[in-house]
């Protein structure tokens, strides 16, 4: 079953990628994402915004191993009184900032940010 499920996903993937002519771009944008953080009177928008956020940090703490891929964010040890919408008005603020990460994945520059901002204890 596995195999079938292996080999079904490897065809799949071939025939999207022989379909592709340029480098796929991001589904969820850092810019988007910051807008609908931004929308404050929309529901939807800031489920979104605080879904998709945490959906992010929580896989790449599902994801780590210590010798493969060590943590290099330590936001919860360091920050323990801080909010999720605390974490989210801080990316907001950073992304101001250092708007040539506008249209890259917004998982990535998520992960960036928080790296950035809360790395963890070298040693």
């Amino acid at each position: 079953m596995k195999k079938l499920l292996a080999a079904t996903c490897l065809a799949l993937v071939s025939s999207t990628a022989a379909m592709a002519q340029d480098t796929p771009k991001a589904a969820t944008t850092t810019e988007t994402f910051v807008g609908f953080c931004q929308n404050k009177g929309d529901v939807a928008a800031q489920n979104f915004c605080h879904g998709f956020g945490q959906g992010v940090y929580d896989t790449y703490l599902i994801t780590r191993h210590a010798k493969n891929a060590p943590h290099f964010i330590c936001a919860a040890a360091s920050n323990q009184n801080k909010t999720r919408q605390d974490y989210i008005t801080d990316f907001v603020k950073w992304t101001a900032a250092n708007p040539r990460f506008n249209q890259m994945a917004a998982a990535d520059t998520i992960l960036r940010f928080l790296g950035e901002s809360y790395p963890c204890k070298k040693g």
